[in-house]
């Protein structure tokens, strides 16, 4: 909500609408969602998964499975 970089809402956006995901995409991505995931507030049995998993979102892929482990959790990083 509060990033000023110009980069987060691009790769958002891209992500959102099945654009293909350049590199940068991808780490600035991973990066939202390590940052999102390793707040404190977030609790439930798949948390611990979701954050050793954060380190792995290399591509398309996996940050789709990421996302839906996370959307099964009942926490939507998006």
């Amino acid at each position: 909500m509060h990033e000023t970089s110009g980069v987060l809402q691009p790769a958002v956006m891209a992500y959102l609408e099945g654009k293909p995901l350049s590199v940068e995409d991808i780490a600035t991505l991973k990066a939202y969602c390590r940052h999102w995931i390793m707040t404190p507030v977030w609790a439930g049995p798949t948390i611990d998964e979701l954050r050793a998993g954060v380190d792995g979102l290399t591509s398309r892929e996996a940050i789709e499975r990421w996302m839906d482990l996370a959307i099964e959790e009942g926490v939507d990083p998006l």
